[in-house]
């Protein structure tokens, strides 16, 4: 961005998963560049890399990575593939991939994943706001979101091997507990 012009002709900035986290980087780039988008444009479950994880692993993966994005200034996520045939193709390039849906059939495969892309994209709503939140346990990922409507979305995975206790308030002191299960992704709406 230090050619002259480079700002003002720049939208925002796209990124992918495939070398690891880097949620870090997106911190950065958010507080540098406030007024840019920050846009997740590609991600899959490739069987060469993924292939030996089960369904329920896969979709951890990809609310883990979309909870970190949105927490770190992400703006959207967009998958590489939303459907793809039974052997995780059409592919030019030969790397083939599970995608959340897959045809099987004449009918559809809704994979984990499809699943955990709802969590996300049925209850947070174009122009929400994300609001500041914190959790006591670093094995629970959290986003907390205002849409538009003043209703509030809370997406929550729970990465531990047993259940946890969570206790969610609004204000420091009234609000409601729960248990969350082991590995699982819970979605939370309140007016």
């Amino acid at each position: 961005m230090a050619v002259p012009g480079a700002r003002a002709a720049v939208a925002g900035f796209a990124y992918h998963w495939y070398t690891g986290d880097h949620f870090e980087a997106l911190s950065l780039t958010s507080r540098l560049y406030p007024e840019k988008a920050l846009w997740f444009t590609e991600g899959c479950v490739e069987f060469s890399r993924f292939g030996g994880a089960s369904g329920p692993d896969k979709a951890r993966m990809y609310a883990h990575d979309i909870l970190g994005n949105l927490r770190h200034g992400g703006s959207a996520q967009l998958d590489w593939n939303l459907l793809l045939d039974d052997q995780g193709g059409p592919n030019h390039v030969g790397n083939y991939c599970e995608a959340p849906l897959m045809l099987q059939g004449d009918g559809f495969l809704r994979n984990p994943s499809y699943y955990a892309i709802g969590h996300f994209s049925r209850y947070l709503r174009p122009g929400a706001v994300r609001l500041e939140s914190s959790v006591y346990d670093g094995r629970i990922e959290q986003v907390v979101f205002r849409n538009p409507d003043g209703s509030r979305a809370a997406v929550l995975l729970n990465r531990a091997p047993e259940a946890l206790p969570l206790w969610v308030t609004e204000d420091g002191e009234t609000g409601w507990s729960l248990t969350l299960s082991p590995g699982s992704l819970t979605t939370l709406t309140w007016p």
